[in-house]
């Protein structure tokens, strides 16, 4: 299956994720950004917050409709955003779970590879996540432009190597991402030799101190076994090294590691059998690392420690690396009010609001 198809789904698949919070996430496959419920667009964002000027539409997430604007208050620093909408009463009633842990999660995560978030403020029709904004598009579409629809060894080694750092900052901050792909993975220039990446959509994350996870959520073609078959409980973090297995193979041979569909597929995928392609030449190392995260049985799957002492991992990698991931961990955030503010302005977002409301705002 190359990463510019999108496969069927099998009847295992069936079902969309909107159905209740148990449900995989299925009608999104590999390719389409989000497949949430087409969200009510605003008219202008000028209705309720005169100080974001809309100048275009940045696609789709996970939750909602993604705007790109202009922050013309004199105190913003960079004044480009992404504002993702997301309509107030039954949507916010549907998805609010999501809609927290995506706010509470990523405000919480202050890194360079992650998309950082600024502020949420709440109309009287919408809720808009203002965060900020990636220019160079996603890296499924930045590699699906490329002749072979795939990248070189030393570039795929690039990203991922950027991949791996931010996910480490994630994970010891108690963060799992679990929907790690490459659609949620946007860069800051397309046009770069050298883009940055930067992890977004948060909603299906899970922190350490919550209960296990339980529900399926992902992409299917991303999604861990443990995941895809509904395990009572699995660890969240263990999950993610699969999906980051996923994206390093997508990367090298622009295909997706297990073919074929329903009860094939769920056979490839146990028996962790995939085939590369005859007509791209890799090295033995990176052969070495994706054995060791494409491991269908969790507790013999490696860990993030694992593949960042690996020897295919550490060559060219950027200096002092790891080491600012300990300086922002030793960081403190002042973000003690956070969760109550974002709670309580979810939870009054699960009604419309009226017209004469005013706009409340919780800055991140």
């Amino acid at each position: 299956m190359s990463i510019g198809s999108e496969p069927a789904p099998s009847a295992a698949m069936e079902g969309s994720w909107g159905q209740d919070s148990a449900s995989v996430r299925t009608q999104e496959a590999c390719h389409p950004i989000g497949q949430a419920p087409d969200p009510i667009r605003p008219a202008s964002l000028l209705d309720y917050v005169p100080h974001y000027v809309e100048i275009g539409d940045l696609g789709r997430g996970n939750f909602g409709l993604v705007l790109r604007a202009l922050d013309t208050r004199p105190t913003s620093q960079s004044p480009e955003v992404a504002i993702k909408m997301l309509p107030r009463g039954e949507f916010i009633r549907n998805y609010k779970t999501y809609v927290k842990r995506e706010i509470v999660h990523q405000s919480s995560l202050r890194h360079p590879s992650i998309i950082r978030l600024r502020e949420v403020f709440m109309t009287p029709t919408h809720i808009g996540v203002v965060m900020d904004c990636a220019n160079g598009g996603d890296l499924h579409a930045y590699i699906t432009r490329r002749p072979a629809m795939r990248l070189c060894e030393e570039e795929a080694r690039w990203f991922f190597q950027q991949l791996v750092v931010g996910l480490d900052y994630c994970h010891s901050r108690g963060v799992a991402n679990r929907d790690l792909k490459l659609e949620n993975l946007l860069l800051d220039s397309a046009d770069s030799p050298r883009p940055i990446l930067k992890m977004c959509d948060f909603g299906y994350s899970k922190h350490e101190l919550n209960s296990l996870p339980k529900t399926s959520v992902g992409t299917t073609c991303y999604m861990a076994p443990e995941v895809y078959l509904g395990y009572t409980t699995y660890d969240a973090k263990v999950a993610d090294i699969w999906s980051l297995g996923i994206i390093l193979f997508a990367m090298l041979f622009g295909a997706f590691p297990f073919k074929g569909r329903d009860k094939r597929y769920i056979q490839a995928v146990l028996l962790g059998r995939y085939a590369i392609p005859p007509d791209v030449q890799v090295s033995s190392g990176v052969m070495h690392l994706l054995s060791l995260m494409l491991v269908p049985e969790p507790s013999c799957r490696c860990e993030l420690s694992a593949i960042i002492h690996h020897p295919w991992f550490l060559q060219d990698l950027p200096a002092g690396a790891f080491e600012m991931n300990a300086r922002l961990l030793a960081e403190k955030l002042q973000l003690e009010d956070v969760p109550y503010r974002v709670n309580r302005l979810v939870d009054m977002a699960q009604r419309l609001g009226d017209a004469r409301e005013p706009v409340t705002f919780v800055r991140l």
